[in-house]
Order: C-alpha cells, then structure tokens, then sequence
C-alpha cells in the first residue's frame, strides 16, 4: 500500500489513542509527543509518552499481517517495523527487518539484550491486534481479507471494530473500490456516517465517493441527509456544495438541505448553500418558497438581502414566495439593504395583498433618502389603486426632508395615469412642506396639468400656494397656472 501525506499525518495522530487502547491505559497522552516523516525515504516514526510510559513505532515499506493479525506475514523489500515500549524505565522492543526475497529477520530485545523470539512473538501478538485496528497498518490487505471472506457485510462489520475514525475512512474509502453493486451504495454510506463522528472525516468519506452516492436516488437522499449529522458549517456546506454539482435535486432532497441549512450557525455557510440551491436548473415555486422562508436563519442583513435578491430573480414567481419575501425583509434593520430588497420585489407586478404589507414595512426606513428611492420606484412601476396611491402619499407625507419630499411628489405627478382626484391629493401634500422653495417648486411642475384641469383641480393649486409665505415664491406658483 502506497501510503500518501495525508494518510501518514492520519496515521501520526492516531498514535495517540495508540498508547491507551493497545497498552490498556486510560490516562490522556502527555504532550511529549514527537512525529518525523521522511517521505523521501518512505520512512514514518511515531513517538508517544504518558506517564511513565512510552511507546514507540517505526516503519519502512509495506507491511502485510497474518490473518489472526497477531503476527507480521510479510513485509517489502527494504521494509522495516519496529515497536517498542517502554513502562518505568523497564524497555521491550520488536525489530522486524526485510532481507529480500520474501525473508524476514525477526529480534526481540528487554532492554538492550537481545532476547528469545518465542517471547517477542508472544508480546507482539498481544499487542499487534489493536496496533492494526489503530494505526491502518496493513489496511489494505486486511480490507481484502474480510470482503473475500464475507463480502460488504463482514468487511462493514470489521470497519465497525476499528479503533478511530480516520482509520475507518482509509477501509471505508477502500471498500468503496470494491465492485459493489449500486444498491450497496446507500448500505455503506449508512453504515459509515453512523459509525463516524468526525466532521472532517464524515466530509472526507462522502466527498471522495459522491459520484458513486449520486448514481442512485436513495443514496443522494442519504447523502443530503448525512449532512444533518455534520455539525461543523463548514464540512456540512463543502458536502452539499459537492452533491449539488452532480446531481439535479429532487423537491424532498431541497427540504432535507434547507434543513440542513438552516440549523447553521454562520450566515456565511446558510448563504453559500442557499445560493448553490438557487442554481439548480430544476427548481420549482414550492420549493422557493422553502428556500426564502430559511432565509429567516440569516441573521445578516448584508447575506439575507443577497440570497432574497437572487431568489427574486427566478423566473415566474408565485404569491406566496412574494408573500415569504416580504416576512423574511421585515427583519432586515439597514435601510440599505431593505431598500435594495423592496426594489427588487417591485420590478414585478405585486398583487394587492403584498403591495399592502410592503407598505408597512417602507414606514420602518427612516432614512430620507432609501425611502424616497422606494416611493418613486412604487410610482414609476406599480400600478396603485386609489386607496394604495392615498397610502404611498402619506408614507411621502412623513418624510422629514422637503427635498425628498418634493422629489417623490413631482415624480408621482409626472405619471400621465394619474387621476384628477389623484393629483388633487398629490397638491394637499405640498402643503406638509416648510420650504417654500420645494414647494413651489412641486407646483410649478404640477401646474401644465391644473391649467387644463377642471375647476376643483385649480381651486386645490390656489388653495396649497395660500401656504407659501413668500411672496415671490407665492407669486411664481400663482402665475403659472394663469
């Protein structure tokens, strides 16, 4: 078995429970740890201590062990193996050297003294079956050993022995290279998930696999419900980012990640998975309609407003996912960011119901500026009743600054669809302005409508100019509907 970086750092750290499980201690490793690797040389040293006690393993080459995995069967050209440990200054040592050909040299030493082989061989068969179940050493061979012996099942049974995760993985990954048919897929994926607690081992088996996992529905549920498991929101976003790119999701897999994301603690990992969602080709309203509503789980008005508006811009979009935005925007605090949404929401046509509850929440924007932004949006792209047009006039009525306020107020007159009992509520507005520069700058902008208006239209004009104190500004509204 080739073994690579990463499986050799796997194979260090796992060491440390090394000590407790093989020596039969409980105490936690003390932090005289030491590991060397020399990949050059294909050559691995490991070096524990706790208590007294220290335990030591170096290895060259492959190693292969017996089947009762109490002795070592054989081992490469060039290979070595030596373990030794040792307990209040009392030292036991095995030294296994390859001379080529398939022969082994085999020492055991108390101490410095070279000593009776039939004693190694003893201590080493006590020893070596948890050294393998621990470290991966000759993983390879005893993976094969238990599948040709009984298939998925004894080899699942065997991974469930194993001593740690990341040794579980390196057979789970292996088995997974076996000509398993594809109903076995979803059976080890299961098996493994369920056994594995690790998040980055959990992440690491489903990720290398997932082409296999996604050839069967059952085994791309399984895969999207694996991550409910994962509690880190970075392994469990890496996983379904890695399911999403092979596979078209079904609706009831949508529901298992949105789940699955909204249990996310970081808005940044809910976002990525939202966003990689809103991506799929096959996606239909109901299922929009889920995803906006997990939206409410990001706390970030900056991420919420960045999922909502890519959510928007899905073609054909329903009356309840509008109805979604909206409850999902009432929590956004930036005016920024609540404008950028209504915007948004209003390059559609909105029915009635949602036109209203927008209304309710325009009134929370305190700024000036984002709610005379939205205000003109409303009157350039919805078509307003008479009763929603009198509701947006009194949101324009409230704004505290009379530019915006003028600003708001001339666009909505400008519209050529405006109703004359509209336009008389547009000029009691202009009453609510203290400038009388803005004022009769609304005015004179309204009075080409007045002049060919009817009498009540002109009497309304005359009636808000009476409040300009100016008499210059007074003068100018006067005369421009003469």
């Amino acid at each position: 078995m080739k073994y690579t970086a990463r499986n050799l750092m796997t194979i260090a750290f796992l060491i440390l429970i090394l000590v407790e499980s093989a020596l039969g201690q409980n105490e936690s490793v003390s932090t005289n740890t030491s590991v060397e690797i020399n990949n050059s040389k294909s050559r691995y040293r490991y070096s524990t201590s706790s208590n007294g006690t220290e335990f030591n393993i170096e290895l060259r080459g492959k190693i292969e062990v017996t089947d009762d995995d109490r002795d070592i069967k054989s081992i490469s050209d060039d290979g070595y193996l030596e373990i030794s440990k040792t307990v209040f200054g009392s030292k036991r040592t095995v030294k296994i050297e390859s001379l080529g050909g398939g022969k082994m040299k085999k020492e055991y030493y108390e101490g410095r003294s070279l000593s009776s082989w039939e004693n190694g061989k003893t201590w080493l068969g006590e020893i070596l079956p948890e050294v393998v179940r621990s470290t991966g050493i000759s993983a390879e061979s005893r993976l094969n050993r238990y599948y040709k012996q009984g298939g998925t099942a004894a080899a699942l049974a065997e991974i469930d022995r194993l001593e740690n995760d990341a040794v579980r993985i390196q057979y789970a990954n292996m088995l997974m290279k076996k000509p398993l048919q594809p109903s076995e897929y979803i059976t080890v994926l299961k098996a493994i998930t369920g056994k594995v607690d690790s998040d980055h081992y959990q992440a690491e088996f489903l990720k290398t696999n997932i082409a296999k996992f996604l050839q069967t529905k059952e085994a791309t549920t399984a895969v999207f419900a694996a991550t409910n498991d994962i509690d880190s929101d970075h392994y469990k976003t890496v996983v379904i980012k890695e399911a999403l790119q092979g596979s078209s999701t079904t609706p009831e897999n949508v529901v298992v990640i949105l789940q699955s994301a909204a249990r996310m603690e970081s808005d940044h990992y809910i976002t990525d998975v939202l966003l990689s969602l809103l991506k799929q080709p096959t996606f239909n309203d109901a299922t929009l309609a889920e995803l906006i509503n997990t939206t409410k789980s990001i706390e970030s008005d900056h991420y919420r407003t960045e999922v909502l508006t890519k959510a928007l811009d899905k073609p054909g979009i329903s009356k309840a996912s509008y109805q979604r935005v909206v409850e999902s925007i009432k929590d956004i605090e930036s005016d920024h960011y609540l404008t950028q949404v209504i915007n948004h929401l209003m390059r559609s046509k909105l029915t009635p119901e949602i036109l209203t509850a927008t209304f309710s929440i325009i009134s929370t924007i305190e700024s000036d500026h984002y709610r005379s932004d939205v205000l003109n949006n409303l009157f350039q792209k919805q078509g307003l009743t008479d009763s929603q047009f009198t509701s947006v006039l009194n949101l324009v009525g409230s704004i505290g600054s009379d530019h915006y306020k003028s600003t708001v107020l001339t666009r909505a007159a400008s519209s050529g669809s405006l109703s004359e009992s509209q336009l008389i509520q547009v000029i009691q507005v202009t009453k609510r302005i203290e400038s009388d520069h803005y004022a009769t700058e609304v005015l004179t902008n309204i009075a080409p409508k007045v002049k060919t208006g009817s009498t009540p239209l002109k009497d309304a004009y005359r009636d808000a100019a009476k409040s300009i104190e100016s008499e210059t500004y007074y003068g100018r509204a006067v005369r421009a509907i003469d």
